[in-house]
Order: structure tokens, then C-alpha cells, then sequence
């Protein structure tokens, strides 16, 4: 190809959005993310809330058959509210949405959300939130996350006395300086990475993986971030049966060339897990995210840049949107950029929501830890809540068939693991 070919063929290869080195829904200014999960006591669940900056628009598409939602249809142009305090992404399926009322509870008592009128001092903060379903993964009882899950989860996105706008904190005795679960649920930042949060009970491809919560950014022509946080638990596999990633072709875009998972992937899976052979249940499933840019958008722009990221979706999982799926997502316009917004710059937005949401589904199926098997019937195992970071060694015992623990990616294909770190780490 001659140079002058070369530079009139250059805007059909620029990608969409270039990977932000290390980035996740954090690296757009003003945004924060809490998590707060369960792994003892025969719990494998959690939530996950994305607080954003005051005033940020928000919007929703719901493309799932078997959604678990809250608050979405205010979401919708035209209505009341464009945008939301929080974002709960949840596990514990329609039983989860009880954590969405700590969330509130803690946002209230920061003094954020619609002034309740006539009733001074008082508040309604708008938590839309989705929930996949993870019910019975710990010991195959009930447990689900509640109000004092969502109150620590939002708590570690925003410690007591630690709120950018506005006075101290009230809380909810009426007193200053919050209540005791709220300060040790506190962390300077929570992971947004790996087996926590939303992402602790998550499954991929009708149990066979481990499934978990994902976040990447990526930085558009324009100059604009556009993140993706999602929490993967699709009926749908993340892998071809030959081993290559059903989302290689958005990785190819941005110039990145995984190894492949090795063909043998399936038989090591059920190898570490023989239950998952037996427990090949599409009705459990579902994943959901939320799409942050700092692009100054309206409401009806916001709802379609949620649109547009469903094609993420269906990029890296297959198939998606079924019947048994609740896949639902979430956008969120902080409007903080300094970059001028065009039409042209509009689209680019789109296109980028979807290659970040396949991006981001990728980075939770390879962040999921090994679980640590448990020969004790019903059993979740005790593990360390540190993201993405060193995991334990698996443990090799058998457990009991009502426990099913399936493997982690990374348990099968370390290499492909280690080489998305290192684009993620680096961006290129």
C-alpha cells in the first residue's frame, strides 16, 4: 500500500475508542463506584452501586426476556426525572432489589435526591437498579442481598464524611458523621474488577464458567470517555467452541490479537466442575451494565447510546437476549467534558458503548476468580475481596453436587489471561 493510500484508508481503520490504560467506569471525573458481597456463611452473592455526579442524565434499554428491574420506566425521555442519584447493579434476582433501599437510605442522608416537597431536609432519590440471578449459588438456600448490603456498598463508593457536595452527612438517627455498619463498610475504592459485588454469584454459558464484573474505558476521536461496568452472567458462552473469543472481533479492531483458549477448554472445565454437566439450567441468567461517558448529552441521546451498547452484548456473548436473559443496560452522560459534542461525535459515542460492553464482558470472564471448592456439603468458600488481584490456588476436593463451583477462564486459558492484562494495563 503506497503512503497516499495508506492516509485515505486511515479513517476506515481508526477504531472507535482507544483502550484507557488501566481505566474502568472510575476513570470518567466524578464517578463512583461501592461494592459490598457475601462469600461466608454459605453466601455467594453481592451489589455493586455506580454513584455518578450530581445532574448527570441518565437512561435504560431493557432487551432481556426475564428482566429484574427497578425505577427503569422513570428513565424513559419525556418523564419526570432524566437522570438518577445511583445505579444498582445486584445480584439475589428480584429478591436483590431490596438492596436498592440502603442505597437510598445512604444517599438520602448525603442529602442527594428530589427534595420531598413541603417536608424540609427530606428526600427521594431515584436508584434505578437490575438485578441478575444468582439465588441458591452459596448453599443452595435463599440468600439474597438486602438494604444493609446496599447501605455498605454505597457506602464504600461514598464513606461518611467523605461527600464532594454540600454539608456533612446526616444520618439517619439525625445525627452528623453516619452510623457504625456504614463506617467500617467504608474502603477508599472499591474493587470494580473480578468475583465481587454484583459480579460474586455470576455464572457464564448456563454454568460452566464463572462469571463476574467487568469495567473498561476507552477514549474516542473526539476526546470523550466512554466506560463500560458490567456484571456477566449470560445463559450465552463468552467462547466459540474452537476456543476463540466471540468478542475477537472488536479486540481486532483495536489492534489487539488474544491467544486463542486451548480446544480442549470445555472437557478441563468439567473436569474442575463435574456438577455443571448435571445443572444446565438456562432460566438463571441475565447480564447487566451500565455505559458512563463524560459527553454532555439529553435524555433521548442517553437512551439511545444504551441502545447502541446491547450490540456489545451480543458481540461477546452468544446468544444473548434470550428468553431467560434480563439483559439490561444502563448509560449514564456526566456532561463534564470539554470536548465540543456534533452528530458525528454522537455516533462515534454509540459505536464505542458497544465495543467497551464487549470489552467489559471480556474483562469479567477473566477476572473471575478460581473458586475455592469445598468438600462440605452446601458450602461457599471464604475468599479474599481483592479484585482482580492474587487468587488462592483452587482447591482439587471434591464438593457436594448442590455446590456446583464452575471454572474460571483464567483457571483454563492463563496465557490468554495474562496477554489481556497486559493490553488492559497498557492500552495497546
Amino acid at each position: 500500500m503506497t503512503a497516499s493510500a495508506a492516509a485515505l484508508s486511515a479513517p476506515f481503520r481508526e477504531p472507535f475508542g482507544r483502550l484507557v490504560p488501566d481505566g474502568s467506569v472510575v476513570t470518567v471525573p466524578g464517578v463512583r463506584v461501592g461494592g459490598a458481597q457475601r462469600t461466608d456463611d454459605g453466601w455467594l452473592s453481592g451489589t455493586t452501586v455506580i454513584v455518578p455526579p450530581p445532574g448527570t442524565v441518565t437512561g435504560v434499554d431493557v432487551r432481556g426476556g426475564g428482566p429484574a428491574g427497578h425505577e427503569t420506566d422513570v428513565l424513559a425521555p419525556g418523564t419526570h426525572s432524566p437522570g438518577a442519584d445511583a445505579v444498582v447493579l445486584t445480584g439475589g434476582s428480584a429478591w436483590g432489589l431490596a438492596s436498592v433501599l440502603g442505597v437510598q437510605q445512604g444517599l438520602a442522608a448525603d442529602g442527594r435526591g428530589f427534595p420531598a416537597p413541603m417536608l424540609p431536609g427530606s428526600y427521594v432519590p431515584i436508584v434505578p437498579a437490575a438485578a441478575v440471578y444468582d439465588l441458591g449459588r452459596g448453599n443452595g438456600t435463599l440468600l439474597h442481598p438486602d438494604a444493609d448490603m446496599g447501605l455498605a456498598a454505597y457506602r464504600s463508593a461514598c464513606p461518611v464524611g467523605a461527600t464532594e457536595d454540600g454539608p456533612a452527612p446526616v444520618a439517619a438517627d439525625g445525627s452528623r458523621g453516619g452510623i457504625g455498619i456504614m463506617r467500617r463498610a467504608a474502603v477508599a475504592e472499591a474493587p470494580v474488577r473480578g468475583s465481587v459485588g454484583g459480579g460474586t454469584g455470576a455464572f457464564i454459558g448456563r454454568g460452566l464458567l464463572r462469571g463476574g464484573l467487568g469495567s473498561v474505558c476507552l477514549r474516542t476521536p473526539s476526546g470523550h470517555l466512554v466506560a463500560a461496568i458490567v456484571v456477566a452472567n449470560p445463559m450465552g458462552d463468552v467462547i466459540e467452541p474452537s476456543g476463540r473469543l466471540h468478542a475477537s472481533g472488536v479486540l481486532a479492531r483495536t489492534g489487539a490479537q488474544l491467544p486463542d483458549v486451548p480446544s480442549d477448554w470445555i472437557d478441563q472445565a468439567l473436569t474442575l466442575d463435574a456438577t455443571a454437566a448435571d445443572a444446565v439450567v438456562p432460566q438463571r441468567n441475565t447480564t447487566i451494565a451500565a455505559i458512563v461517558t463524560d459527553a454532555r448529552l439529553d435524555a433521548a441521546q442517553t437512551t439511545r447510546l444504551a441502545q447502541s451498547a446491547q450490540a456489545g452484548l451480543a458481540r461477546a456473548v452468544h446468544p444473548s437476549h434470550t428468553l431467560f436473559d434480563g439483559d439490561t443496560v444502563f448509560a449514564m452522560a456526566t456532561g463534564g467534558a470539554d470536548a465540543d459534542i456534533d452528530a458525528t461525535s454522537i455516533v462515534g459515542l454509540n459505536c464505542a458503548a458497544a465495543d467497551a460492553l464487549s470489552l467489559a464482558i471480556v474483562d469479567a470472564a477473566l477476572t473471575a476468580r478460581p473458586h475455592l471448592r469445598s468438600a462440605v456439603a452446601g458450602t461457599a468458600e471464604h475468599e479474599e475481596e481483592n479484585g482482580a488481584g492474587e487468587v488462592p490456588t483452587a482447591d482439587a476436593t471434591e464438593h457436594a453436587p448442590q455446590a456446583p463451583r464452575p471454572a474460571a477462564l483464567r483457571e483454563l486459558a492463563p496465557d490468554l489471561a495474562t496477554a489481556w492484562e497486559a493490553l488492559r494495563t497498557t492500552g495497546t
